[in-house]
């Protein structure tokens, strides 16, 4: 089947237009996504978030919501499933967002399917040649999911998602140790600076 046939697919939004302009009373604040913010690793690193400020509040087709897939229009063309912590971003329109129908696609089944090397491979045929590494997002729309079972999407979503966590747990962990040795080297080379 095609993804378009199990899920409501759109753009983000076009944020130039719906930007604040000026000193205004009545600005509501929002925290933008942006491409640094989406690393390769299909995180959103929340420190990279943007501010965004605007005079009317953001319609809900734009705003990240549980369970979303929002992925790159750019190369590498990333998906990221939007968990309870990342829900009220806007979505700008250089990223699309997937909706699934539950009954037919599990979000985190398609989640990983988004981020296969075969998918990728699919998406980086349709780079638009006018815009360097842009897909158009129709090609997300006509990409062919492989029909299986919920059952089976789950088990697939759930080692998939148990692998994402083990390996930002892992990540965070090497950059603690990094720091650890970086400290201890430097309070080593300190104390010979001060013995000389």
């Amino acid at each position: 089947m095609r993804l378009d046939e199990a899920a409501v697919i759109n753009t983000g939004l076009v944020t130039a237009r719906k930007q604040a302009r000026g000193v205004n009373d009545s600005i509501i604040q929002y925290k933008l996504l942006n491409l640094k913010a989406i690393n390769n690793k299909g995180f959103i690193e929340d420190s990279l978030l943007d501010d965004f400020v605007t005079p009317e509040e953001i319609k809900p087709a734009y705003i990240t919501q549980m369970r979303d897939i929002v992925v790159r229009l750019t190369f590498p063309f990333t998906a990221v499933l939007i968990d309870e912590m990342h829900t009220g971003l806007v979505i700008p329109s250089h990223f699309v967002v997937i909706r699934t129908d539950t009954k037919r696609i599990i979000p985190e089944y398609l989640f990983w399917l988004l981020n296969t090397e075969k998918v990728l491979q699919q998406l980086q045929q349709n780079v638009n040649s006018t815009m360097i590494g842009t897909v158009k997002p129709m090609s997300y729309a006509s990409l062919n999911i492989e029909k299986i079972t919920l059952e089976e999407q789950r088990k697939i979503a759930d080692i998939y998602l148990l692998s994402k966590k083990e390996l930002m747990l892992l990540e965070r962990l090497t950059k603690q140790k990094e720091l650890y040795y970086k400290t201890a080297i430097d309070k080593i080379q300190k104390e010979m600076r001060e013995k000389l």
